[in-house]
């Protein structure tokens, strides 16, 4: 089975923060948002209707996405 690897954006459309991060799924649209404490908080607070993913890049493999996220500049 074909492993979706990326990295993405997550924006709390109410406020303009944001989350970087990278995921790797079986579907290459899971609904994932994040699962840093504050953004689940924020998910929380505001509602996930509020919240949207913008994938920014495919990978190959899931150490590669890492590898990405942990040299951007972003």
């Amino acid at each position: 089975m074909k492993k979706f690897n990326y990295f993405y954006k997550t924006t709390n459309i109410i406020n303009e923060k944001f989350y970087y991060g990278v995921h790797s799924s079986d579907k290459d649209n899971d609904n994932y948002l994040g699962s840093g404490k504050l953004l689940l908080k924020a998910i929380k607070k505001y509602g996930r209707e509020n919240f949207k993913r913008e994938i920014i890049q495919f990978f190959d493999s899931f150490d590669d996405a890492l590898n990405f996220e942990k040299q951007s500049k972003i």
